[in-house]
């Protein structure tokens, strides 16, 4: 994993005791989520989505987008590693561990991690309670609707400054953006009282607000 994670393919590896250790701490976490694991009820429940499962299953398929396309690419097995750690970061932060949202989250982690670290997969995928190979699976199927956000997380800049971050719907045009951004706290601490000479909205980012 260590080799697969330091460099691209292309270039030369320098041999780094700090990664070989974070591999194997990444390996160990990823062991004892599986271990500590507890299966959800095995009826799906017909209610929404949560918001914490709604984030983490677009933290699922991105990451089946971004190592699916690492593989299928240039071989960046670096950044798919990558990726891999970013899914389980997720996975261990979540507060669904109960959910079916969760149990599709560690299945896809293993599959996914399974062409780079076999031997290890194959035990965990068993621990689940699975009796075919890890290796005889599917590869998951992206679901694009999954990586739609509801909201974005919007910066709040003063004199290209950043002063703070704001959590808006995704789909808000710029006028609406101006006006959260206008009347965030982050933004009001710094505006108050002075002329604003410039907004600049970058949808999808940031507004910036120039003052006088």
């Amino acid at each position: 994993m260590f080799i697969l994670f330091k460099a691209p393919p292309e270039k030369d590896l320098e041999w780094d005791e700090a990664d070989v250790e974070g591999q194997f701490r990444f390996l160990n976490r990823v062991w004892r989520m599986v271990a500590e694991f507890t299966p959800p009820p095995s009826k799906p429940s017909a209610s929404p989505l949560s918001p914490g499962e709604q984030a983490l299953r677009r933290a699922i398929h991105t990451a089946i987008k971004a190592v699916s396309e690492d593989l299928e690419g240039d071989y960046q097995f670096n950044t798919a590693v990558s990726e891999l750690m970013k899914l389980s970061n997720a996975l261990a932060d979540a507060d669904c561990k109960r959910s079916q949202v969760f149990t599709e989250g560690m299945q896809t982690l293993l599959i996914l991690m399974a062409p780079f670290a076999p031997h290890i997969t194959e035990e965990l995928w068993h621990s689940l309670g699975h009796t075919e190979s890890i290796h005889s699976q599917s590869w998951p199927i992206l679901d694009p609707a999954a990586l739609v956000a509801d909201e974005i997380t919007l910066v709040i800049q003063v004199l290209g400054k950043t002063r703070g971050t704001l959590q808006v719907p995704a789909n808000a045009d710029r006028e609406a953006l101006e006006r959260y951004a206008r009347e965030s706290e982050a933004a009001q601490r710094h505006i108050a009282g002075k002329e604003i000479k410039k907004v600049i909205v970058v949808p999808g980012k940031l507004v910036n607000f120039v003052v006088g």
